[in-house]
């Protein structure tokens, strides 16, 4: 490990610019692979959200104007809710555009269901629309998330860098680019790849606050570092009600190594996170307590108002009214990290906890990481969409792959080196091979994805497989006035609609009749006519990787058919039992 003499007033001009260098690195990776990656689940509420947010703004620069060419929008991206839009005399004006009519339909977050998480993603989403105007709206909306996860992933380098050498620096700014999990979400414009930067650089910024010496806590934590530390806390809880927990295994730390200066930053940084993460969420503003209370019941009641089942080892659990097994987390960590970092990872959590060289960075990540293992494994917590609702802990990860590359290089040198030569590799041609589905990697020593299926898991769950093969055969095997039905609606093929991605009518109020019904390979959420199309009916298109389906598009002859034999088979029951009476 390198000395540790060194101050961190100190000026580090080298690591700040190998941090600048990796951050630009990873950002033209994102660039250029984001084409690849399709509309999912979430992101059209998300584009829908944000135009709200933008039609806002818009206002408040022009009430009067803007209020007398108002009307609501037909046709909108974002989720049916309770909310009406505000008439023309209830927006003429700035004052009123604050007043809740105005801006509870504006902002549609950080209330019940469907309008739960808070609207911190779409604000950074709109940073495309000042970076990059002129794009289109799904890849200017991922812009900003894009961005924060490159900048996160050159703090990392940065730091790691000056604390334990090169080689911990490079093997966790790889373990951060290349988890093809974290890789993907943090391509798309929602809020988890947002929240696993936010949470990981909380963590280097509280280190920052409470360092004299790297690896050795003060006690005067810096006024800078603090402020930053309430910022990313604000960032976070405004981005998802996981942040809002983000506080507990820094006070976990704080009391474990007994450091005033770690319970002086948590106290400060989460009082200055109030007002700010207020200010964030507007549908607070008329009242912070009455908005509060209503994110907070919304957010700890989605077993009543969002329940979604997940096929997890062979069983579908209908949750989070039904929890998945404890062990949870550990067998997906297993199954969707790349070998070379898990084996590096173990490595840098052993590291951090032998009694002869405990280290209190080493053990505030390993906290970290543990703590959101542990969160998901709760019970009754939202289990499904694989890794996705505990991500942050695969940034944490990274962090810990870097502990356990310092480690390998300082005990078995040049061979080391090789060893995290070999991890980053693989973790690169990993998701170069994955690509334009890294969601539905797993661990191929566990026989990646085929193996997984066999082991009673869900191949897909996003509708990521929806690629422009799949979109392509749609639009060319419609006939004219035909239209297309998916088993699941999201609002996203609205945007494929609107943006030429699919041609084909989608709603029961476009005109024409149905051609074909398409599904997706999510073995938990099939409906009985999924069931039975998969088991009885030929697919006139399947898309998959390595021999696994993720798409099925059938001929909707083959729905109807299912449709007559459910009718008939009411029929005779029905008749079965007049006769009876």
């Amino acid at each position: 490990m390198p000395s540790r003499r060194a101050r961190l007033d100190d000026v580090s001009p080298g690591s700040r610019t190998w941090g600048v260098g990796v951050a630009s690195f990873c950002l033209a990776l994102m660039l250029t692979t984001e084409p690849y990656l399709v509309i999912v689940w979430d992101e059209g509420y998300t584009l829908g959200r944000e135009e709200r947010i933008r039609q806002w703004f818009a206002a408040m620069g022009r009430p009067a104007s803007y209020a007398s060419g108002w009307r609501p929008p037909y046709e909108e991206l974002v989720p049916p809710n309770r909310l009406i839009a505000p008439r023309p005399e209830e927006m003429d004006s700035r004052a009123k555009l604050l007043r809740p009519p105005a801006i509870d339909w504006f902002w549609p977050f950080a209330r019940e269901e469907p309008d739960g998480h808070p609207p911190v993603y779409a604000l950074v989403g709109l940073a495309g629309d000042i970076l990059t105007p002129w794009r289109e709206p799904l890849p200017k909306a991922r812009l900003g998330p894009m961005l924060v996860f490159s900048l996160t992933c050159g703090a990392i380098f940065a730091f790691l860098r000056r604390r334990f050498g090169s080689w911990a620096a490079a093997a966790a700014a790889g373990a951060w680019m290349a988890q093809p999990h974290l890789f993907a979400l943090a391509h798309y414009a929602t809020y988890d790849g947002l929240l696993t930067s936010f949470w990981t650089l909380a963590c280097l910024s509280f280190v920052k606050a409470i360092e004299v010496e790297p690896g050795r806590p003060g006690e005067r934590p810096r006024p800078g570092w603090i402020l930053a530390f309430a910022a990313l806390i604000a960032l976070a809880m405004g981005t998802k009600f996981t942040g809002w927990l983000l506080p507990v295994p820094f006070l976990a730390w704080s009391a474990v190594a007994r450091s005033r200066g770690g319970a002086l930053t948590l106290l400060a940084g989460c009082v200055l996170a109030i007002p700010l993460l207020v200010l964030l969420v507007p549908p607070w503003w008329h009242d912070p307590i009455l908005g509060v209370d209503r994110f907070l019941r919304s957010n700890l009641t989605r077993a009543q108002t969002t329940p979604l089942k997940t096929l997890f080892l062979g069983r579908i659990y209908d949750t989070p009214g039904e929890s998945l097994p404890w062990y949870n987390t550990i067998v997906w960590t297993v199954l969707a990290t790349p070998a070379g970092f898990l084996i590096l990872a173990v490595a840098g959590v052993a590291w951090t906890l032998a009694r002869e060289r405990r280290d209190a960075v080493g053990t505030l990540f390993v906290i970290h990481w543990a703590f959101l293992l542990a969160l998901r494994a709760l019970p009754h917590t939202p289990g499904h969409d694989g890794v996705r609702q505990f991500l942050p802990a695969f940034g944490i990860l990274a962090v810990l792959v870097g502990l356990g590359a310092g480690w390998v290089v300082g005990r078995l040198g040049w061979v080391g080196g090789l060893l995290i030569v070999v991890a980053v590799v693989e973790g690169g041609v990993t998701v170069g091979v994955m690509i334009p589905v890294p969601l539905s990697y797993f661990n191929p020593v566990f026989g990646g994805l085929p193996g997984a299926v066999r082991m009673g898991m869900e191949p897909t769950y996003y509708w990521d497989a929806l690629q422009p093969e799949v979109l392509d055969w749609l639009n060319e095997h419609s006939p004219p006035g035909r239209k297309v039905r998916f088993a699941r609606y999201p609002t996203s093929w609205l945007y494929l609609r609107r943006t030429g991605g699919l041609r084909p009518g989608i709603l029961p109020s476009d005109p024409g009749d149905f051609a074909w019904y398409v599904v997706q390979n999510r073995p938990g959420d099939l409906s009985p006519l999924d069931r039975h199309l998969i088991a009885h009916a030929a697919p006139a298109k399947v898309y998959g990787r390595f021999g696994v389906p993720l798409i099925w598009v059938f001929p909707y002859d083959e729905v109807l058919k299912w449709q007559a034999i459910g009718e008939g088979r009411a029929t005779a029951e029905g008749g079965a039992g007049s006769g009876g009476g």
